[in-house]
């Protein structure tokens, strides 16, 4: 049977590329995830950044392209082959440094060693604007925010729950990221990621003179909504979120949605596969929908 595929996670490469535990399943073709140091469980990740180089390693017949894509908190690699079309024949055609954004999955290598990696198997590889890489900053941000939060009040705890964490406020999805981060790697220092969502926001920002002091407890999410540029035509019948929304509730039956009838629908009605991933984070973040299972989305 084809699997789903999954949303991609929006997510900084400090975050990424501090992984050091994966989730492998038994069976063939089981998809690989990994658990970041705030707990994200990732199978699939969207990012923006320079591409800054790219190698073919590979022959003009039959190519392999290495490629560094740096973000605002660091560099990620990507690895693409025959199996990843798209983004070989972009790759083929680009010439560093050109602004992109990467739709990709999780790939891993352990060392001898025991030294762990972790690179991204790109999906799709296009050209974004600077406006779209400073909403992908701020929204990036704001999760990146909620995680460290949770993970702070669970690393307070004699034995994280998430029905603790989800009683004091964070939403499930946070409140799980939080117990599994303490569990897989135990106390995190968390001033390292504060700091890089700064510097991310100061792009954006600009000087940085609106940072406030006291960073482990004053960057609020109510100052990342202050900052955030206005969204093209966020209002009115035509809001994308709305519309997918929309889309969620009409195709939902009792189990809720398939996430492929919602694509197909999305793609049917003009909206792209980067809205749709982008928007069912954030209504996943909001509480409006929620995953029963994978591949399968359900309206509140």
């Amino acid at each position: 049977m084809a699997r789903i595929r999954e949303v991609a996670h929006r997510m900084f490469a400090a975050e990424f590329n501090g992984s050091r535990h994966e989730d492998r399943g038994l069976e063939e073709n089981a998809p690989n995830y990994i658990y970041t140091p705030l707990g994200a469980h990732v199978n699939r990740l969207y990012f923006i950044g320079n591409l800054m180089s790219k190698t073919n390693s590979g022959t003009d017949e039959s190519p392999m392209y290495k490629a560094e894509v740096r973000g605002p908190t660091g560099t990620f690699y990507l690895f693409a082959g025959q199996y990843q079309p798209q983004p070989l024949t972009v790759l083929a055609k680009l010439e560093p440094p050109e602004l992109v954004g990467v739709v990709g999955k999780v790939r891993t290598f352990v060392r001898d060693d025991g030294a762990f990696y972790v690179s991204v198997k790109p999906e799709m590889i296009f050209p974004v604007t600077m406006a779209q890489r400073d909403m992908w900053i701020i929204s990036t941000a704001e999760t990146t925010i909620k995680r460290i939060r949770a993970m702070k009040e669970a690393m307070k705890m004699e034995d994280p729950s998430i029905e603790e964490l989800s009683r004091l406020g964070h939403e499930p999805t946070y409140a799980k990221a939080g117990v599994e981060g303490v569990g897989l790697y135990g106390m995190v220092e968390m001033e390292m990621y504060l700091e890089a969502v700064k510097g991310a926001l100061s792009r954006v920002i600009g000087s940085g003179e609106r940072e406030e002091p006291g960073a482990m407890e004053d960057i609020r999410e109510d100052t990342v909504e202050e900052i955030e540029p206005e969204p093209p035509a966020a209002k009115g019948p035509d809001d994308i979120k709305e519309r997918i929304l929309a889309i969620i509730n009409d195709l939902s039956g009792e189990k809720g949605a398939l996430y492929r009838d919602i694509m197909s629908s999305c793609e049917e009605g003009k909206i792209n596969t980067i809205a749709l991933e982008e928007t069912i984070q954030e209504l996943l973040d909001e509480g409006a929908i929620y995953e029963p299972t994978i591949g399968i989305i359900k309206p509140i």
